[in-house]
């Protein structure tokens, strides 16, 4: 009995099914892990729980949305799935909607299994590759929260798999579209990397060949429909994004392409890309590339590590110009992991050139690096931060990575190995010889230890990363929900702003009070009265004057996250005051939520203050 069991689950392991699922599970807990430990998670959680909470109310599928920001409530696929889920499991629509979206993060890392499959022809490297991108920091981290993002990228991998499939058989053309549509409304900036990325990827496919491919005319005919039904999707749906994404057009140096203009661009530049295919061929001007060696693979990978390294350390004496804030020691630290991987990606990017369809990858990641580049030679033009790019980037660089830890340790030299590292194997190994059998086998051993030692250290490092940089806190705890709750109960609604940091002024206005909509940065900060007043009265901005103000643990020890490059500190290593005029005139504590652990220390709290205006405007008269 024990030895059929035995023998069924050893036949078990050797199934590449079983390892998909395991890789899944990875993927799925991995991105999990906040929605479970946290009460909720995101600093822009409360955006998405309040729209979700309107569709589930009356069934609506695009709502009025008059908080922080726009055109989150044209994007309603995460809305809709969280609410017929909700419907179906009677489960609270705050308990279930930041456990849902992590599952269809997790799912990517699944889907993208089959594109690579599809692509490579190999079920080892389709499984390493969704391995790799099962942990890689930045795609965990954003598809970690319950937002728009998290579902754009389930349907842009979906996309992604059927558009290959439809290469082949015209046939998924309806399931295809069906897709497209679903990403379309799931999040515009997801589209906007997809519809890139295939673009490239049918020019570099196309480029690099002396015969047109074999399904040009079907790849022309698909963008092109692609393309204008998300065009015409933010013209007359998401009319916000055509308005910020699209109006504010191009800018190139001096020079400023306006949004109608960008959209003819767009078709002008795609089909004029098939004449500078047309020309290379025409000229022959394609060059003979040898195969990547050790050689080429390591000087490659240690280049780019010391570029990386080089480039944090300046960035943490000097803030980054998009993100307001520097790397601390710890963050780079944290890093190294993924640095690691971008290094082996670099070193594996020339194999593009030899493996089945590896066109196909350099083209996608090739899209990503340009509009990167040109994120940060406009200075964020059109939206596009660099940062954002990250994520996108971290898909394509999970395939060529494989390769380049391939070319690196498959042909490494045992003998240029330190005496200390040829000591290890030996004593672990001390069977092996010499010979040609026994070289491979201690390639195969340092190549499955590093394999083993890169995904650990990148799943570690996934979230003390971020937090390692004090730029933002995306935890939303329970004594924060207790006071949102208190709130409800006891501040009036239509007369009421609240003040508090962007994770909780997204809750506050999830439940329909009115916020600072982040404009009451100088609060935080400030010491005297006279620094802050125009802050509290709202002079100068889109809100009347505040009543009250919510801080918690977070906000004062660790960071007042007020908004995208706003990062403020209410206390440093010698001093509290900024957090300490809140404790005397003109603020009144209410209401106070804490959580005492076992040795009577307060593990959280969330404090709601009110605004004494008698006070106020006394002081002023005076």
């Amino acid at each position: 009995m024990q030895l059929n069991i035995g023998s069924k689950l050893s036949g078990m392991t050797k199934h590449w099914l079983f390892w998909l699922l395991i890789v899944t599970g990875i993927a799925i807990v991995l991105r999990s892990l906040p929605a479970w430990t946290n009460a909720a998670w995101g600093c822009d959680f409360g955006i998405y729980y309040g729209l979700t909470n309107s569709f589930v109310e009356n069934g609506e599928l695009f709502n009025t949305y008059y908080g922080w920001g726009g055109s989150y409530q044209y994007f309603p696929v995460l809305y809709a799935i969280t609410g017929v889920s909700h419907w179906i499991t009677g489960i609270d629509v705050l308990t279930i909607m930041p456990k849902i979206a992590p599952i269809f993060g997790g799912l990517s890392v699944l889907l993208f299994y089959f594109v690579v499959r599809e692509l490579i022809g190999s079920r080892k490297i389709a499984l390493l590759s969704s391995l790799f991108l099962a942990v890689l920091p930045f795609h965990v981290y954003q598809t970690s929260h319950a937002s728009p993002l998290t579902m754009g990228h389930f349907f842009m991998m979906l996309s992604m798999y059927l558009f290959i499939k439809y290469r082949q058989d015209n046939k998924y053309i309806a399931p295809l579209l069906v897709s497209t549509g679903l990403l379309i409304m799931s999040h515009h900036l997801t589209t906007y990397f997809y519809v890139i990325s295939l673009i490239f990827i049918v020019f570099v496919e196309n480029a690099s060949k002396k015969e047109w491919t074999s399904t040009v005319k079907q790849d022309i005919i698909y963008i092109v429909t692609a393309s204008s039904l998300v065009f015409s999707y933010w013209a007359f749906i998401a009319t916000p994004v055509y308005e910020s994404f699209m109006n504010i057009g191009l800018r190139i140096g001096p020079i400023l392409v306006g949004s109608r203009v960008v959209v003819v661009l767009f078709y002008a530049l795609f089909f004029s890309s098939f004449g500078v295919v047309w020309l290379k061929r025409k000229y022959n001007l394609f060059l003979k590339r040898e195969e990547p060696t050790f050689r080429s693979c390591i000087s490659r990978f240690l280049v780019t590590l010391f570029i990386c390294l080089t480039a944090m350390g300046i960035f943490s004496v000097v803030k980054m110009p998009w993100t307001n804030f520097s790397f601390t020691p710890l963050s780079i630290l944290y890093s190294i992991p993924l640095l690691l991987m971008i290094g082996f990606g670099v070193a594996g990017f020339r194999y593009t050139r030899f493996v089945p369809n590896g066109f196909f990858i350099r083209g996608w990641l090739l899209a990503i690096i340009l509009s990167f580049t040109y994120g940060l030679v406009t200075n964020n033009s059109g939206g596009l931060y660099p940062h954002r790019h990250l994520e996108y980037l971290m898909v394509p660089l999970s395939i060529i990575a494989v390769y380049g830890m391939r070319g690196i340790f498959l042909n490494l030299h045992y003998e240029s190995l330190s005496k200390w590292g040829q000591r290890v194997l030996h004593n672990h190994m001390p069977s092996f010889g010499t010979s040609g059998r026994s070289m491979l086998h201690k390639r195969q051993l340092v190549y499955a230890v590093a394999i083993v030692m890169l995904i650990t250290t990148n799943a570690v490092s996934v979230y003390p990363s971020h937090t390692a940089l004090n730029a933002s806190y995306e935890g939303i705890t329970k004594e924060n929900l207790s006071v949102i709750e208190w709130m409800e109960e006891n501040l009036d609604k239509n007369t009421s702003v609240i003040a508090s940091d962007h994770r909780l002024a997204r809750m506050a206005e999830a439940v329909g009070f009115n916020t600072t909509l982040d404009e009451a940065s100088l609060l935080w900060d400030a010491e005297n009265l006279s620094d802050y007043a125009d802050d509290l009265k709202g002079t100068g901005k889109n809100y009347s004057r505040i009543t009250n103000i919510v801080i918690d643990d977070i906000m004062k020890d660790k960071v007042v996250h007020v908004g995208f490059g706003q990062i403020i500190y209410m206390t440093n290593d010698t001093s509290q005051v900024a957090y300490e005029k809140f404790l005397r005139q003109p603020f009144e504590l209410v209401y106070r939520n804490a959580t005492i652990g076992e040795n009577m220390e307060e593990l959280h709290w969330t404090e709601v203050y009110e605004v004494n205006w008698t006070y106020i405007e006394h002081a002023t008269v005076n």
